[in-house]
């Protein structure tokens, strides 16, 4: 009896399934994933944005010269 019952929700399982695979954008999580991409762009930019300042901190600082305070 539970091996029928087991084949029985698989079966199910199986036909629920219709193998067409959809792209998330579609789907109800579209807004989510637009605004993850979103955030990705933003902190790519940030994380230019300061090694462009780490890059010109250090190239400005002359070795042998005294830091200022």
């Amino acid at each position: 009896m539970r091996i029928f019952f087991a084949v029985t929700v698989l079966m199910m399982l199986l036909a629920a399934c219709d193998g067409q695979k959809k792209d998330v954008k579609d789907t109800v999580f579209g807004s989510q994933v637009q605004m993850k991409d979103k955030a990705r762009t933003v902190e790519n930019t940030l994380r230019q944005d300061a090694e462009k300042n780490r890059e010109a901190i250090e190239s400005s600082e002359k070795p042998g010269e005294p830091e200022q305070k």
